[in-house]
């Protein structure tokens, strides 16, 4: 069985409204009860629409709740670069960044439990958000570690570290409250 093509289609005005309404009721859903409350029927309820109308914009919830990340990714990475941190050594100002870019997490942690889940599944519902979450982790780093000139291989493990991270979230090996202290010692370990 190949993977699924993505097929990008521009959408009217009252499709994108309806695409952000299941979107939002997912992101919804997701807060407040995790991965499992998530489903095509009920995010379409919550949205107002049928659901062979939700099926029509996600294949699955895997598919939307993925939409959903890329979202809140995309947001994260317009913040980190319309105010990138500070800080007096490339350590302070990395872990600064990677601390604010999973801020989120300790407020909405059965959000980023059922988003990362989501994206985990590996399936080809979501194989089109990888681009996107690369890019957006990838920049994460460059921000990060702006104003040097770093080596491909660092930002590699950087890259590994944070998504080690989110895995262990989603593992139970790491907790929402610790995260960001836990990815901090972490960074600045390899930056030593």
């Amino acid at each position: 069985m190949s993977d699924a093509a993505v097929i990008v289609r521009p959408l009217s005005p009252t499709q994108a409204a309806t695409r952000r309404k299941l979107l939002d009721a997912a992101r919804g859903l997701a807060t407040a009860d995790g991965y499992d409350a998530v489903t095509i029927r009920t995010v379409a309820a919550a949205a107002g629409v049928s659901a062979p109308t939700a099926y029509q914009y996600f294949t699955s919830k895997d598919h939307l709740l993925a939409d959903v990340l890329v979202d809140l990714v995309g947001a994260t990475t317009d913040s980190l670069a319309d105010h990138p941190v500070a800080g007096k050594t490339r350590a302070d100002r990395a872990a600064a960044t990677l601390r604010r870019a999973v801020a989120q997490v300790e407020r909405a942690p059965d959000l980023y439990v059922a988003l990362t889940r989501a994206y985990l599944s590996g399936g080809p519902d979501v194989a089109h958000a990888r681009t996107a979450m690369e890019g957006s982790t990838r920049r994460w780093i460059e921000l990060a570690l702006a104003g040097t000139d770093p080596d491909p291989a660092l930002q590699d493990v950087l890259e590994s570290l944070l998504f080690a991270h989110m895995v262990g979230l989603v593992t139970g090996r790491r907790t929402p409250a610790t995260i960001a202290d836990d990815l901090e010692r972490a960074v600045r370990t390899v930056l030593r």
